[in-house]
């Protein structure tokens, strides 16, 4: 059994745990978990990730879990605004540095309110009863969405339900490093699952 496939076991056991879906334990903190992993092991950690979210529902876990993948997110989003085509000719024409700015500009990636965070509050299904919110996609995305921005913001206001990011790179409870090579600025609030 390789490391991760062991890391996913016991993180099964983890989302059933009441303490895990109700936040409790924290010390005031805000539920938020990074699962990182070695990037070699994404279609792996896609699959388990599926599974789990086909399968855990207030039924079988006592919580719902519902995935949302930030470039599936972010797609969506600027597409909806009629911005997709208008990015792509951006980035023939100026470069993706460009790209990166305009589309953090347009998702208001600084505001607490921003976009995304607010596209996972609207399409939060089963409010009345305990959520799991997975993200995903993080490498999809990168560069141009940085995972220690959706995580700064969505902290303020998603805050009672239990937030796993799924991480194709290195976490060490006090920084990320993107795919184990590229920084991605520091973050201090989320717990690592081991």
């Amino acid at each position: 059994m390789t490391l991760v496939s062991e890391r996913f076991d016991r993180f099964r056991k983890k989302i059933r745990n009441p303490a895990f879906q109700e936040n409790r334990g924290l010390s005031n903190e805000v539920g938020f978990y990074i699962f990182d992993y070695d990037p070699k092991d994404e279609l792996f950690v896609r699959n388990e990730v599926e599974d789990i979210a086909h399968n855990s529902t207030t039924a079988s876990i006592g919580a719902n879990v519902q995935v949302f993948n930030l470039f599936d997110v972010v797609i969506r989003l600027i597409d909806e605004m009629g911005y997709l085509q208008e990015f792509i000719q951006i980035e023939e024409k100026d470069g993706i540095d460009m790209v990166i700015r305009q589309i953090n500009n347009v998702l208001k990636m600084g505001k607490e309110r921003n976009l995304i965070v607010q596209y996972i509050l609207d399409h939060l299904e089963h409010r009345d009863e305990r959520n799991i919110i997975f993200i995903t996609g993080v490498g999809q995305v990168f560069p141009l969405i940085r995972a220690h921005r959706v995580l700064n913001t969505m902290n303020q206001v998603i805050n009672q339900t239990p937030v796993v990011m799924f991480y194709p790179g290195s976490y060490n409870s006090l920084s990320l490093r993107a795919f184990g090579k590229l920084d991605d600025k520091n973050y201090y609030r989320a717990f690592r699952v081991e």
